[in-house]
C-alpha cells in the first residue's frame, strides 16, 4: 500500500512539472505573438494609417507613394484582411507582399499604372476596387492582373470575384483582360467612355463564363452588339441605365438567367410589340425586377410591351415626365390563340411622378397580392373611369403604408381638381363618367349662364335703342324715326280748286 502511495505521488509531481513546462511555453509564445503584433502595429505602414481588428485604413491620408513590397511585409504578423487606401495620390501600383488581403479598395487615387503581377501574391483577394482613377485602355494590361508563376503558365488569381474598373477613361479592353480572372462574377465598368462595344471588348467580357453582375451604366452605349451576352450564361443582373439606347435591346434575349434590369435615363420613346423601331422586350422568363425611371423621352407603353416578361415581380417606372399611356394590356401574356392572358404577378408596382391621368384596373390580374405600390404625383382624371382607384386601390395603399394615398390627387375634371382619393374614399364619393365625345358639361353650364345673362341684358338695350329711334333722336346721323318718314311722303293739297 505504501509503495502504491509512493508511486502515485512521484507520477504527481512529474505530470505537474510537465504541465508548468508546456503553460510556460505557450505563455511565452502568446507574449512573443503580442510582441510581434505591438511592433508592426507601431511601425512602417501602421505609422501612417490605422491598424486595427484585421483592417488597414489608409483612407484620405495624404499619401503621394505606394508602399513597398518590404512594408507591406510587416504586416504578415497582423494578417489584414480588409486594406483601404482610397482617396490619395500615387500614380503606380507596385508589387505586394503575400497576405490575406480580401478586399482591397485603390479608389480615387489617381492611378494610372499598375505593375505587372502586383497581385499575384494575394491569393485570397476576393474583391479589387480601382474605380475613380486614370487608367487608360493603353495603360491597363492584362498581365496586371496576373498570378503567381509556375513553369507552363502563370496561375490565376482563383479567388478573385468582385472587379471595379468604373469611371476610368476606358475606350475599350484587351481581348485577354480577365484571362486570369476565370471564376469573376461581378464587373463594373460603368462612367468609362466606351461608346461602341468594338470586337476586342465583347470578346473580353465574353470570357467571363462565371460572370453574374456587369454594371455598363454611363458609357455612351448607343446599342448592344449581337452575341455581347451569348457566353455570360449565369449572368443575373445587368445595369445599362444611362446610356443613349433609343429601343429596348433585343440581345438581352440571351441572358437566360436574368433576374435584374436598369434601363433608366434611356432616351427610349416608346416600347410597343411589333414594332420595328420600339419593339417590346424579348422573352425574359426569369426576369423579377425591371427598372424604367427618369427617361425623359418615354411616351407610351403599349400592348405586349413587357409580355415577354412573364416572371416579373418588380415593375419601377417613375418619374418619366412624357409617360402619359400605359395600356392595359401591357404586362399580358396571350395565349397561342391569343383569346385568353396572363399576366405576371406583380408584387411592387412603381408608378409616381408620371404624366399619367387614368391607371387602369386591368394592368394588374391581382391588386391585392401588392406588397409595396405607389402611384402618386400623377394628373390624375377623377372620374368613372377611375372610381376603382378610389373604392379598391385607396384601401390597399392604406393597409401598406398609412395616409399615402393622400399623395393620389385629382387634376381632372375642373370640380374634382384639388381632392384626394383619400377623401373621396372616405366620403363614398362616386364619380361621374364624362361625356363620350369630350363635352365637358361642367364648362357648358358656365356658357349657358354667360348666355342667358347677356339676353337678359340684351332685351332691355334693344328696347331702348328702339324707343330712341322712334323718337328719332339718331337723326344726327342719318337714321330718321317713323315720324320724320312719315312727313317725307306726306304733301298738302294745293288751295287753287281747279287743280284736278
Amino acid at each position: 500500500m505504501g509503495k502504491r502511495l509512493l508511486t502515485c505521488f512521484v507520477l504527481a509531481i512529474f505530470m505537474a512539472t510537465i504541465s508548468c513546462q508546456d503553460n510556460g511555453e505557450v505563455a511565452e509564445t502568446t507574449t512573443e505573438s503580442s510582441t510581434d503584433v505591438n511592433i508592426a502595429s507601431e511601425s512602417g505602414i501602421c505609422r501612417k494609417c490605422k491598424c486595427k481588428d484585421q483592417k488597414v485604413d489608409c483612407a484620405d491620408q495624404g499619401l503621394t507613394k505606394f508602399f513597398e513590397k518590404s512594408e507591406w511585409e510587416a504586416l504578415q504578423v497582423l494578417k489584414p484582411t480588409h486594406v483601404d487606401m482610397s482617396d490619395n495620390s500615387f500614380i503606380n501600383i507596385t508589387l505586394m507582399a503575400e497576405l490575406p488581403i480580401k478586399v482591397l479598395n485603390l479608389s480615387r487615387c489617381g492611378i494610372q499604372f499598375i505593375e505587372y503581377t502586383s497581385f499575384k501574391d494575394l491569393q485570397e483577394m476576393v474583391t479589387l476596387d480601382l474605380s475613380h482613377n486614370k487608367l487608360t485602355s493603353a495603360k491597363l494590361s492584362p498581365h496586371a492582373f496576373e498570378g503567381r508563376y509556375s513553369p507552363e503558365e502563370y496561375e490565376p488569381l482563383s479567388s478573385m470575384r468582385q472587379l471595379n474598373l468604373a469611371y476610368n477613361d476606358l475606350h475599350s479592353l484587351h481581348q485577354d483582360m480577365f484571362e486570369h480572372l476565370p471564376e469573376l462574377e461581378e464587373l463594373d465598368l460603368s462612367g468609362n467612355p466606351l461608346t461602341t462595344i468594338d470586337q476586342v471588348t465583347l470578346v473580353a467580357i465574353s470570357s467571363l463564363p462565371m460572370l453574374k453582375i456587369l454594371r455598363l451604366r454611363s458609357c455612351q452605349l448607343t446599342e448592344i452588339p449581337e452575341k455581347f451576352l451569348h457566353t455570360p450564361r449565369y449572368l443575373e443582373r445587368l445595369d445599362i441605365s444611362d446610356n443613349k439606347l433609343t429601343a429596348v435591346p433585343q440581345e438581352l434575349e440571351e441572358t437566360k438567367n436574368l433576374l435584374f434590369l436598369n434601363l433608366n435615363q434611356n432616351p427610349i420613346v416608346e416600347i410597343t410589340a411589333n414594332s420595328e423601331d420600339y419593339p417590346a422586350f424579348p422573352n425574359l422568363r426569369k426576369l423579377k425586377e425591371l427598372h424604367m425611371c427618369n427617361m425623359p423621352a418615354l411616351r407610351q407603353v403599349g400592348a405586349g410591351a413587357l409580355a415577354g416578361l412573364e416572371s416579373l415581380e418588380s415593375l419601377h417606372m417613375s418619374y418619366n415626365p412624357k409617360l402619359a399611356v400605359i395600356d392595359p394590356k401591357a404586362l399580358a401574356r396571350p395565349d397561342d390563340i391569343g383569346e385568353t392572358y396572363d399576366w405576371p404577378l406583380i408584387k411592387e408596382l412603381y408608378l409616381q411622378s408620371n404624366n399619367l391621368s387614368v391607371i387602369d384596373s386591368r394592368l394588374l390580374a391581382r391588386w391585392d397580392l401588392l406588397t409595396a405600390v405607389d402611384v402618386s404625383n400623377n394628373p390624375l382624371l377623377c372620374d368613372c373611369s377611375t372610381q376603382w382607384m378610389v373604392d379598391n386601390l385607396v384601401p390597399t395603399i392604406e393597409s401598406l403604408n398609412v395616409n399615402a394615398s393622400e399623395k393620389l390627387v385629382c387634376q381632372e375634371p375642373i370640380e374634382m381638381r384639388g381632392y384626394t382619393m383619400k377623401h373621396l374614399h372616405d366620403i363614398h364619393r362616386n364619380m361621374r363618367c364624362l361625356d363620350k365625345y369630350g363635352n365637358r358639361p361642367e364648362r357648358d353650364g358656365a356658357i349657358l349662364l354667360g348666355l342667358l345673362i347677356g339676353v337678359l341684358l340684351a332685351v332691355p338695350v334693344m328696347l331702348a335703342l328702339v324707343l330712341m329711334w322712334r323718337n328719332g333722336y339718331f337723326a344726327w346721323i342719318g337714321l330718321r324715326g317713323p315720324r320724320d318718314v312719315s312727313r317725307a311722303f306726306y304733301k298738302r293739297a294745293p288751295d287753287d280748286d281747279n287743280y284736278i
